[in-house]
């Protein structure tokens, strides 16, 4: 049963916990299937096709390290939990979809139900977490747990269209907060492009930040809406970014492998990555590129 109370308590900068560090392998060997008749991979990123979200049934192996060989001096297997959390990125939504006692008896798997799995994009550009975390507050001691949702042990999952690349970051924004920066109050969303396409950026930075009226964001994650409108949303927004990037590679001969721009390439070609200057020419004609974008992010199909 799905719980919606748990939260990653800690910052990055505590981690990790010294006197539990033993503990950070202990997930390793789990696996995730994405199909009924899929074997179990133990890889953390998978690339997928629209066919593949059409057919995703996620279930995730629970083959966890004995707790006795990492679990340390200072707690018990009564202290801690077992999580599996799946979060959407463009969304920004999450839910624990299944929480145990790591001293009770576990199950050989886990599995994503497709409802749960349907209100959070429907797998696409999502993350599938394992983690063994606190379950209750403790004295604090130095280098171990002690707030509920400090974790020990973590395995992420991601799966990542291949026709949509992730280059912006999502925030919310309701009528007074749009009116208080000059936008109407209710204005669907807005991009705000700030540079970088064509260089190398930092893991986990994105070129621009993509604001949304709460009561769209709300829709889109509350109903049926959000996977007919996602591909859309999505196709509207990278198009915004390509053209107000345009002048920064417009007269680029070639493109940084490690850039934002080269995926975009890479997801936009298909079998093979679309050159630079088939985009160059694209772009000239903004009703073109969009057009091109929509084909790769299958809006269509997601209409029917």
């Amino acid at each position: 049963m799905a719980a919606q109370t748990w939260h990653r308590a800690e910052p990055r900068e505590v981690r990790p916990f010294f006197e539990t560090i033993s503990a950070e392998k202990a997930l390793d060997q789990c696996g995730i299937k994405l199909q009924d008749d899929g074997e179990f991979s133990t890889d953390a990123s998978f690339e997928l096709d629209e066919i593949d979200f059409q057919k995703l049934a996620l279930t995730v192996s629970l083959k966890i390290a004995d707790f006795k060989t990492w679990i340390g001096g200072k707690l018990k297997a009564d202290d801690l939990e077992l999580i599996l959390v799946v979060r959407h990125g463009f969304l920004k939504r999450s839910e624990v979809i299944h929480r145990t006692g790591l001293g009770a008896k576990l199950p050989a798997r886990w599995s994503v139900d497709t409802e749960a799995l349907a209100r959070l994009g429907g797998g696409r550009n999502t993350q599938v977490t394992l983690a063994i975390c606190l379950a209750n507050d403790k004295q604090p001691e130095p280098g171990v747990p002690f707030l509920p949702g400090h974790w020990l042990a973590k395995k992420t999952f991601v799966l990542r269209s291949r026709t949509m690349p992730t280059l912006f970051d999502l925030r919310i924004r309701t009528d007074e907060d749009w009116i208080a920066v000059n936008f109407p109050p209710k204005t669907f969303f807005a991009v705000e492009y700030r540079g970088g396409i064509d260089t190398e950026i930092d893991e986990g930075a994105s070129v621009a930040t993509v604001w949304v009226h709460a009561d769209a964001h709300a829709k889109l994650t509350t109903s049926d809406l959000g996977e007919v409108v996602q591909p859309l949303l999505a196709s509207e927004i990278i198009t915004a970014i390509l053209l107000e990037s345009h002048y920064e590679w417009e007269k680029r001969i070639e493109v940084d492998d490690r850039s934002p721009l080269a995926n975009l390439l890479t997801k936009l070609g298909g079998d093979t990555p679309m050159s630079l200057g088939e985009l160059q020419t694209i772009a000239k004609n903004p009703s073109k590129l969009r057009a091109v974008i929509q084909d790769r992010l299958s809006v269509l199909g997601a209409l029917r």
